[in-house]
């Protein structure tokens, strides 16, 4: 009898362990996980080391897009996973010393699936480092020296 008691008891432990231990343990759903980047993101800052005055109005900038007006960028996050983009190429050549002529290219159309965690955004090509989110700023940073860029940056919209 006692046995009987004692076998009931420990089914009933153990079922009851199973059970706790099969629900979801999932607290957040995967698009709260994404949706600090999910949206339109326009370039608004391609930084160089050296201040350079590519548009010759006497102000010379380390910030490109403030210099060429034909500098664009435009990077479009779905919460499907998925992402698309058009920046414009800059081409940046030496001349002498700390001047460069720095000029706008061809505008390239990429896209992808991409990867965000811990305020990191990956965008699986090979085209692109790793992007840091602060707020509402995506950047991009190689540390490039010229004629090799900074960072990019881009802002939400």
């Amino acid at each position: 009898m006692i046995m009987t008691y004692f076998k009931s008891i420990l089914s009933f432990l153990i079922l009851s362990v199973l059970f706790i231990s099969c629900s979801s343990d999932d607290s957040s759903d995967s698009s709260d996980e994404i949706s600090p980047v999910v949206g339109i993101w326009s370039l608004t800052e391609l930084n160089i080391n050296i201040a350079q005055d590519p548009n010759e109005d006497g102000t010379a900038s380390t910030n490109m897009v403030d210099e060429l007006p034909c500098i664009t960028g435009v990077i479009n996050i779905n919460a499907s996973g998925t992402w698309t983009a058009t920046i414009t190429v800059v081409n940046i050549t030496p001349v002498t010393g700390d001047f460069y002529v720095v000029r706008c290219s061809e505008t390239i159309s990429y896209s992808g699936n991409y990867i965000f965690t811990n305020n990191q955004l990956n965008l699986n090509d090979s085209s692109f480092s790793a992007f840091s989110l602060n707020g509402t700023t995506l950047t991009e940073n190689l540390g490039d020296n010229l004629p090799g860029v900074l960072n990019y940056k881009y802002d939400r919209q």
